[in-house]
This record gives structure tokens, C-alpha cells and sequence, in this order.
């Protein structure tokens, strides 16, 4: 390791971005928050749209106050959330605004859709589970609904590549993105080509699908000449787990939780059994040539939609506040079912959540201490289901759980998921896209020894062990 070697991690997540400077300094990384910004997906032309232009805008502003500050930065890398992409024209150019993954165009084409892909089969082609959300139902319904524009389309890239694109010029298709399509092969090697035949897709509109942990190239954006463009992990989770220390002897299991709950387990080849099927197990690729078969659960958007309609009634929606309520009110001993579509589209959600309590004898008009009570244990609930269902899948109970993101600061969704699924949950690092990110950048760089990943990351995450 070098003296001193500093890495730019930019986290895009569905409701706010980050720029991180993550410095490696006497066998730790030090991670300092440069830049962050709040931004929301909306309605545009009828169609629920992410302004990409205020987030480039947002990044470059974060990478140039970064390398201002660290003028020791040698490399930036880019991670999003799954599925959504970009449709660009001959010249690199975007054709259309993009199309955020909750847009309703999916559920209206999703007849038709099936009329052309049975699940079953997109499952034995894909490995992936179906769903509304998945790139292969967004680009068959961008055909249906935008074709003049669909015509124009020279190249999809995935949300990430795009970034990275802007920043080298240089398009990539990465796999661990590419892998919650529903457009590759189980496990990611390659492009499911059955799959693009039977929708429509054209499969001129991706390009070489690609391992990642590589160097794309100088950045070619004015003041940034300085980075090199690294791809450390181009969804947020198979940056996440990078940052979770292995023990190679046993299964590691894990959980992300944002707005999204990821559940899952980290293995070498994806599980395709029947049962895995019927579960719902979708198999996502880590960006270091593994796997990472896992549940995609509502996670905390149910709360940040319930926080959305508490603000625009002039009540409380502090979250701090939120769950110390949440803890001192007696639970109603109700569950909602998280995976119900009704929790995942935007809306009126406090309403929702009363309505289900309501419909099993409990309040009409619960206090917000209670629908908050009550979401955090049903997602307690719902990672019991999942953990006791991967354990089932690989024949490996688990000994612990490993819960990063914003959910790990969350002490009592903690505490509840650790008593729900009966072992310990080790919680943080909190930032653990950003880690894994900026740890894989100088592993790639050269500046790390990937034999020493887990004496680094446990000198630099901050984790809270939780008991049943």
C-alpha cells in the first residue's frame, strides 16, 4: 500500500447523490462527504422522468470541488441504482428524457409484453425475476409507446455507463448493471439474444457486455483531466458488498437497505432450482466476476413516501423523531406485506399503510409512531421470510446477517430484523457503496493489495453488532 492515495466515489441513489473522497492513509480509508444533492424522479410529457441534466450538472460541480480539495485524487468511479437506462442517438446524444423505473408505461405494455416472454421462460433465460421495473420490460415498452423515437435509438446505455460516458467518452456496458436487465444469460457472461429476438430489442443497442474492476480511460472533462475513469462497481450494491469483509469458509449473507431492501447472499454461480423460482430470487452479478442472488424488497420508500405525505400536511416528518415515537408506542402486532405493489408506486402511502392496519381489525387512524412501528417490523418480517428462504436455497443456514446502507443507522429496524431472523446482525458500514467503491478503485489502480481488502475495511467501517 502507498503512503497516501485518495479515490472519488460518485453514489447516485433514487432520491439523492453523493460525491466521496475516500483517502487510503496507514492501512485505513478515510471517507469525506464532498458533495451531495437531493433530486427526484417527475412527471414530464406524461411520463415519470429522472432529470439526468440537473444530476451531471451536480457531479461535475462535486468532482471539481473534490479535486480541489484533494489534489491527490487519481480516479473516479460511478454507481446507480439497477435497471434504468439511457437511450442515446448515433452522435452519443440522448433522444428522449429518462424514464424512471416506477413509470407506468411498463404496467400498461405489460400484457403484451407477456404475450411475447412468458415469465417462466424470461426466468429460465434470464435468471432474473420478472417484473414491471426490469430494463427488458422499460425498452419493450419505450418500442411500443415512443417508436418514431425508438427508431432513432443508436444505443442503450445502462445509467451508470452513461455517467461513466460522459466523463471518458467511452461506452461500456457493465455486467453487474446489465444483470438486473432481464436482458443477460443467469449469472451475467453474456447477453440473453432469445430474449432481445422475442421483445423486439435491438441488440445493435448494446455493445460488448464486460467484466468490471477495470480502467476506462483520462477524464475528459475540463478541470478533471487529472482522474482516470475507473469502473469499481456500476450498480450500488455490487459496490456495497465489496465492502463487507469475507470469510471464505462460509456463506455470506447480507442486506442493503435504501429505498430498496437487497437481500441476498454473495456466491460463485447463480441458484436456478424450481424453488429458487418460485421464490422470486433474481440473480445479480457482482462487479468482481461473482454473484449475487437476491430478493428485492420495498424497503425504507415506504417510509420516505409516508415522511413525503406527513410534509406536505404541515405535520412532523422528521425521521429521527419518527422512529422515537415509533419506539416508545406498543406494537399493534399487525404486519403489512411490503411486496404488495400497492407499497411500491408513489402516492398517497401513510393511507395505505392505515387502510391494511384498518382491514385487520386495527386502528382506523393510527398515530404516525404506530404506521411507522408497523412498517419497520414488517420489513423485519420480510427479511426473516428471505433469510430463512436463501438458508433453505444453498443448504447454508446463516450465522449472520451484514446490513449496510442507510438502514444500518436505523437502531430499531436493527434491533427488530435482528430478533426476526434469530442471528446476529452486524450493522454498517453505512456507506458501504462508497467503500466498496473507492476500495475496488485503488485495488484496480494498483495502490491496494486485494489480499488486504479485509484488514482495511476492518479498520475503517464502523459497524454495530446487534443480538437477537
Amino acid at each position: 500500500m502507498t503512503e497516501q492515495t485518495t479515490a472519488l466515489a460518485v453514489d447516485l441513489g433514487s432520491s439523492s447523490g453523493r460525491v466521496i473522497a475516500g483517502t487510503l492513509r496507514d492501512g485505513h480509508v478515510v471517507e469525506v462527504e464532498v458533495h451531495r444533492f437531493q433530486h427526484h424522479a417527475s412527471m414530464v410529457d406524461g411520463y415519470f422522468t429522472w432529470d439526468l441534466d440537473l444530476m451531471w450538472r451536480e457531479v461535475r460541480a462535486g468532482l471539481s470541488a473534490a479535486v480541489e480539495r484533494f489534489p491527490d485524487a487519481v480516479s473516479v468511479s460511478v454507481d446507480t441504482w439497477g435497471v434504468d437506462w439511457v437511450a442515446l442517438d448515433e452522435a452519443g446524444d440522448r433522444v428522449t428524457p429518462c424514464r424512471a423505473y416506477r413509470d407506468e408505461r411498463t404496467v400498461r405494455t405489460l400484457e403484451a409484453f407477456q404475450s411475447h416472454m412468458a415469465d417462466d421462460r424470461l426466468w429460465e433465460l434470464t435468471g432474473i425475476a420478472p417484473a414491471t421495473i426490469n430494463s427488458a420490460n422499460q425498452m419493450f415498452a419505450f418500442l411500443q409507446e415512443q417508436p418514431d423515437v425508438a427508431r432513432r435509438t443508436a444505443r442503450a446505455l445502462f445509467l451508470p455507463d452513461y455517467f461513466t460516458y460522459l466523463l471518458s467518452g467511452e461506452q461500456r456496458w457493465s455486467r453487474s448493471h446489465a444483470s438486473t436487465s432481464a436482458l443477460c444469460n443467469p449469472g451475467a457472461t453474456d447477453w440473453a439474444g432469445e430474449v432481445f429476438d422475442a421483445l423486439g430489442i435491438p441488440r445493435s443497442w448494446v455493445g460488448e457486455l464486460t467484466h468490471e474492476h477495470d480502467v476506462v480511460g483520462p477524464c475528459i472533462v475540463e478541470g478533471l483531466e487529472r482522474l482516470t475513469v475507473v469502473r469499481a462497481g456500476a450498480h450500488d450494491t455490487a459496490c456495497a458488498v465489496h465492502a463487507l469483509e469475507r470469510d471464505e469458509s462460509r456463506q455470506t449473507y447480507f442486506l442493503s437497505s435504501g429505498s430498496w431492501s437487497v437481500l441476498g447472499v454473495l456466491r460463485d454461480e447463480p441458484l436456478l432450482s424450481p424453488e429458487a423460482r418460485e421464490l422470486g430470487l433474481t440473480n445479480e452479478a457482482r462487479a468482481d466476476r461473482g454473484v449475487r442472488p437476491l430478493f428485492n424488497i420495498t424497503g425504507l420508500w415506504i417510509l420516505q413516501e409516508c415522511q413525503r405525505q406527513w410534509r406536505e400536511a404541515g405535520q412532523d416528518s422528521d425521521i429521527v423523531r419518527l422512529v422515537a415515537a415509533a419506539r416508545d408506542v406498543e406494537s399493534l402486532g399487525l404486519l403489512i406485506n411490503p411486496d404488495e405493489p400497492q407499497f411500491a408506486a408513489p402516492g398517497e402511502m401513510v393511507d395505505r399503510v392505515t387502510a391494511a392496519i384498518a382491514a385487520q381489525g386495527g386502528p382506523a387512524t393510527p398515530t404516525p409512531g404506530h404506521v411507522v412501528r408497523t412498517v419497520l417490523e414488517s420489513l423485519a418480517a420480510r427479511y426473516a421470510r428471505g433469510l430463512d428462504d436463501l438458508a433453505a436455497l444453498t443448504g447454508s443456514p446463516a450465522g449472520q446477517l451484514n446490513l449496510t446502507g442507510g438502514g444500518s443507522r436505523n437502531a430499531l429496524l436493527c434491533e427488530l430484523t435482528a430478533s426476526a431472523v434469530g442471528v446476529p446482525v452486524i450493522a454498517g458500514p453505512a456507506e458501504a457503496s462508497s467503500l466498496g467503491s473507492v476500495l475496488a478503485q485503488l485495488e484496480v489502480m494498483g495502490q491496494l493489495d486485494p489480499a488486504m481488502r479485509n484488514d482495511v475495511i476492518s479498520a475503517s467501517a464502523s459497524t454495530i453488532r446487534y443480538e437477537p
